[in-house]
């Protein structure tokens, strides 16, 4: 799987992994930040300032380093190791 434009991702509450970069003037990557989340489809835009993307089980303030790309998570391992 290769990392795609966040506004490709799905917004049915699937969990994803979300990068989110911070880059220089220069073109170089300062920040790289990946964790865990997905479009929070019930939040209504606006209230206490947040955004519907939720990132490590919090929902995303408008000031946060907001999802710029994702990548679906693989598939879990099954139980007994196979």
């Amino acid at each position: 799987a290769e990392w795609r434009p966040i506004e490709s991702a799905p917004k049915d509450k699937n969990i994803l992994m979300f990068a989110v970069t911070d880059v220089a003037e220069d073109g170089r990557v300062r920040n790289w930040q990946m964790a865990s989340g997905f479009w929070n489809a019930g939040y209504v835009d606006g209230h206490d300032n947040c955004t519907p993307w939720r990132w490590d089980g919090r929902q995303l303030k408008v000031y946060d380093h907001q999802p710029t790309h994702w990548m679906p998570l693989p598939t879990p391992p099954r139980a007994g190791g196979g």
